[in-house]
């Protein structure tokens, strides 16, 4: 059985995307001097332009600005780029038939077409605008287009069209669902009593209220089964965070998202809270940066390998979080964290200099 030589085309630009490649390779790599086809020879030439060696970074950028767009676009629309190239060759072109082949690219991550949506004009914008499959699927692309100075005005036509069509009549139907339901709710059962501490933090809250908030029998004729989630949306500061040290995982998973802040840190609170709830709220792209923080500065918490890797892989963690975690990543995420192009650069490029630190 014939053995595959290692100097292989392929097997070269694995090397050289995993950062795993010797510095004269990937000098050569920026330098077009590999023996690559044409695809490949760019794929190599891709790989590179991060490069940790700031010398061969910069040969890599002058020799894609040498490209012609007309073989960039070729490469798009039929090389099977991945995300990561897509990612570098929408944030160094400015062609326009380049940037719609990538928009259109299935392959294209969603914080690349994020980018492009903020900026964007002529037919990369129209092409963002009528792919609705991926605007329904990431509505962050919507807000980003209208931010965009240069959106037209048919755009933002269609784009208010396809927002009041999808969401805000989705809104309008919540709200008409959860005032049936609430008119319908049973009477609640009662839940255990807070610490003296809870009670101290809940009154602290309900005191800045004012008159008008629910007592603690009231409060307490609320909790029942399904009424919990119908209610939270009418509950008081106070009544919410008496709900997150009281209530059950649903309730947290509901209330780790409230606008309020002490909800969030009421719900890390909670004494029924688990590793894998703390591991699944690291997970949320929604959450304000404080609710990390608290999470990453609790040592149980930090010390287990699933929270610290949602922490690292979650692009909305802020990078003075996840940059002092990244050196516990295994090699097998790290590789992963590397070539993630909706991670932020500087994590990429941190995790590929331990992935090579690791290796000698």
């Amino acid at each position: 059985m014939s053995t595959r030589d290692p100097a292989e085309p392929r097997d070269l630009v694995s090397l050289l995307r995993t950062g795993e490649a010797p510095p004269e390779i990937r000098a050569f790599a920026a330098r077009g001097l590999l023996p690559l086809d044409g695809d490949d020879q760019l794929r190599a030439l891709l790989a590179v332009i991060e490069d940790p060696d700031t010398e061969t970074a910069a040969r890599a950028r002058a020799a894609l600005g040498e490209v012609p767009p007309e073989d960039l676009a070729r490469f798009v629309g039929g090389a099977e780029p991945t995300g990561i190239e897509l990612d570098v060759l929408a944030r160094r072109s400015q062609d326009s038939a380049v940037l719609e082949r990538i928009i259109r690219n299935k392959n294209v991550a969603d914080q690349t077409l994020e980018m492009l949506a903020h900026t964007v004009t002529g037919a990369p914008q129209d092409a963002l605008i009528v792919n609705q499959v991926r605007l329904l699927k990431q509505p962050s692309l919507i807000e980003a287009l209208f931010a965009n100075p240069n959106l037209t005005a048919d755009g933002r036509r269609r784009l208010n069209e396809i927002r009041e069509e999808f969401f805000e009549k989705e809104e309008r139907r919540k709200e008409a669902e959860l005032k049936r339901l609430e008119e319908a709710a049973a009477e609640a059962a009662a839940v255990g009593d807070l610490t003296p501490e809870e009670l101290a933090e809940v009154a602290a809250v309900q005191a800045e209220e004012g008159p008008g908030s629910l007592s603690d029998e009231e409060f307490k004729k609320l909790l029942t089964g399904g009424i919990i989630h119908r209610k939270i949306a009418t509950m008081t500061v106070s009544e919410k965070i008496k709900l997150a040290y009281a209530g059950g995982k649903e309730e947290r998973r509901i209330l780790i998202s409230d606008a309020n802040k002490l909800v969030g840190t009421a719900v890390l609170k909670s004494r029924g809270i688990t590793i894998n709830e703390i591991e699944s709220i690291c997970q949320m792209r929604h959450l304000s940066d404080e609710l990390f923080r608290l999470i990453a500065g609790k040592r149980e918490w930090v010390r287990k390998p699933p929270i610290t890797l949602a922490l690292v892989k979650n692009p909305k963690v802020p990078l003075g979080i996840s940059m002092p975690l990244v050196k516990n990543v295994p090699i097998r995420e790290l590789r992963l964290i590397s070539r993630d192009p909706n991670l932020a650069e500087g994590l990429r490029i941190t995790a590929r200099k331990i992935l090579v630190e690791k290796r000698r």
